[in-house]
């Protein structure tokens, strides 16, 4: 059975992997199918403390979601047979399973080399030769019977296929050989299967279910390729495309993991303690502890059911968390940069919005230039016009940014601060989607206008 992978967007956060894993559970929990929590890209060290910590497997790293030729291979346990085989027995298997060709295999599953119709056919026409020696057909037919398959199997000059490689190259490489079949190993070459020109046209997407995002510059990538089944969300509506209408289910709340924990508790579905602690973990953080404008009366209510179920007072677990996760004394300026970074389009334009919390901005301050130098170096790499580095300090209610980019000047003019060595104090902004990212778009238009 293929999965249904339920995945978050790029660098992942405390919201978007709780509630992969929970809205997960709960498919598994309530649907038919198979369902795998995954992860966009490689967790953060604070994102396996929280994970550990809580007792949850950690989810599988999915950074590409293309089609791959793993995907073209048949869920049935694939047919193959050992060197020993004899042509009598070989012929009854291909009959029996329908088979044009055969891989032949070691007792490791490893592939050494494959027998076709064909081949059986040419073996057969060779030893009767022109029919001049007709009446010895039956001491020639048993020589040729009583032959094994490791001697007679092709093992040069064939194409293979491994797992991981795209389909547009399986596919080109099909079309430009005469091969009816083609086997598929992994890098131990062990055999996994057999894909054809068949397959190519019975393909089928990955199917995902998306959460905490819906824009395609934050999922994951090949998104493009994959088959969006639902998406589970609490930001702007962005401009992901599906094949047919899908399951949207979008609200302004503080938290996608308030979303999933109101399914859990409307439809009356168990929730672990744990389960009930990891969504109480999304919620606190996403709404930095109550203190984000994007807070709802929702959100808190929620809260309490899951300090219910998880015994665990939600500003004493919030306050904890950040003072474990939000260590970035331990990381590199790229990685504070990059560890909650969302990209957005306007028009022609691309601009770049990453936010951290801290409780000590002056710990940031002795940090601010080597940051902004690495900015201005990803701005130039990735082509933004502009990019922002809220460091926001929830206690202290406020947000020092951090700019850079050539347009860096439209945050001055739409926040009415000055500059201050690349940085900005914002009183009462904490909210990276309800403060900052529409007033961007806004003046970007108003540019694009004037």
């Amino acid at each position: 059975m293929k999965p249904v992978y339920v995945i978050g967007h790029k660098h992942p956060d405390i919201d978007s992997i709780a509630s992969a894993i929970a809205y997960k559970v709960y498919k598994q929990s309530t649907e038919n199918g198979l369902y795998l929590a995954a992860a966009a890209s490689e967790l953060n060290e604070e994102l396996v403390w929280l994970l550990d910590y809580l007792d949850f497997e950690h989810p599988r790293i999915l950074e590409d979601v293309g089609t791959k030729v793993e995907d073209l291979l048949d869920e049935e346990t694939p047919v193959y047979t050992g060197t020993d085989t004899t042509l009598v027995e070989l012929g009854n298997i291909m009959r029996k399973n329908n088979l044009k060709t055969i891989p032949i295999l070691d007792e490791k599953q490893r592939f050494l080399g494959l027998i076709t119709i064909g081949d059986l056919a040419m073996i057969y026409m060779d030893a009767l030769g022109s029919g001049r020696e007709v009446d010895r057909s039956p001491e020639i037919l048993k020589k040729v019977l009583e032959q094994k398959s490791g001697n007679i199997m092709k093992t040069r000059d064939l194409i293979l296929f491994e797992p991981g490689e795209k389909v547009d190259e399986a596919r080109k490489n099909m079309l430009a050989s005469r091969f009816r079949n083609y086997p598929v190993v992994d890098e131990e070459n062990r055999y996994l299967g057999m894909i054809s020109r068949y397959n190519l046209l019975q393909m089928k997407r990955k199917q995902v279910i998306l959460v905490d995002h819906n824009e395609k510059k934050q999922a994951v990538d090949g998104i493009e390729e994959a088959e969006i089944l639902e998406i589970i969300d609490h930001h702007r509506v962005g401009d992901l495309q599906t094949l047919w209408p899908i399951y949207f289910h979008n609200e302004p709340v503080g938290s996608t993991s308030t979303l999933v924990a109101e399914m859990f508790l409307q439809n009356q579905v168990y929730m672990t303690t744990n389960l009930a602690s990891l969504l109480l973990s999304g919620i606190m953080s996403d709404t930095m502890i109550f203190k984000s404008p994007t807070t709802t009366s929702k959100d808190k209510r929620i809260v309490q059911e899951l300090e219910r179920l998880s015994g665990i007072e939600p500003l004493a677990w919030g306050k904890k968390l950040y003072s474990e996760i939000n260590r970035v004394d331990k990381q590199s300026d790229e990685e504070i940069i990059s560890q909650d970074l969302k990209e957005y389009v306007s028009g022609e334009t691309t601009f770049a919005i990453s936010q951290v919390e801290t409780v000590d901005l002056a710990s940031f301050a002795e940090r601010r230039a080597a940051l902004l130098e690495t900015m201005e170096a990803m701005c130039e790499r990735k082509s933004y016009v502009l990019m922002c580095l809220m460091v926001t300090n929830i206690f202290e209610d406020g947000t020092e940014m951090i700019v850079a980019g050539k347009k860096s000047m439209l945050v001055e003019q739409a926040f009415g601060h000055e500059h201050l060595n690349g940085g900005i104090f914002l009183q009462g902004i904490l909210s990276r989607k309800k403060q900052v990212v529409p007033v961007i778009y806004q003046m970007l238009r108003k540019e694009r206008i004037g």
